[in-house]
């Protein structure tokens, strides 16, 4: 098991009481933004505890579907425990390797997991790979990059290493896995990344 992995399944049973009532509320401001259109289907990678979902299920609707991947299994875990819609389902696996076929899904939205993939372009192209023609990744953290790298080299450790590159490397990223229409907001309240497949 990796480090990362490790450190992600022993933080997981109080994963949830580590997230402020302000991120939260962040959040539901991005996922609003993004006005997802009910029945499209969307892959939350990096979904972690799931903090996303209900969010996300709410953005989709009844007709819409969610598919939340993490490499973490008792992320997955906390996330299975907390969340039951039948439009839903968990799925465990790693960034760099999407277990979904080509073009299966309408958006893809990665919430704060970014810079922990070992593998920031592989990551990019898989995104693309699983998107369908025109569909949108946005790569959101409820904190500006400047925070983000700040509180992983503070942490360290397992997280230490993990930061998100700089806006040029970013869009770099996006644009060789095949997205167009790259935009990329850095703000104290928010950072978000989007494009979509050409």
């Amino acid at each position: 098991m990796s480090h990362k992995k490790a450190y992600f399944d022993e933080k997981a049973a109080k994963w949830d009481t580590l997230i402020e009532d302000e991120v939260i509320l962040r959040l539901k401001n991005m996922v609003e933004e993004l006005a997802l259109p009910p029945g499209c289907k969307v892959l939350d990678l990096g979904t972690g505890t799931g903090v996303l979902v209900p969010l996300l299920i709410e953005a989709v609707g009844s007709a819409g579907n969610v598919v939340g991947l993490d490499f973490a299994p008792q992320m997955l875990a906390e996330a299975r425990k907390k969340y039951q819609y039948p439009n839903l389902e968990f799925i465990e696996g790693a960034a760099e390797e999407i277990p979904l076929t080509d073009q299966a899904v309408d958006e893809v939205v990665c919430n704060s997991a970014f810079p922990h993939f070992d593998d920031l372009r592989r990551s990019a192209q898989e995104m693309a790979r699983v998107l369908r023609p025109g569909g949108r990744v946005t790569v959101m953290h409820p904190h500006s990059r400047e925070y983000i790298n700040n509180l992983h080299v503070s942490l360290g450790g397992a997280v230490q290493n993990c930061l998100l590159p700089e806006e040029k490397e970013m869009k770099s990223i996006f644009a060789e896995a095949g997205f167009a229409e790259i935009t990329l907001e850095d703000a104290p309240q928010g950072y978000c990344l989007s494009g979509r497949k050409a």
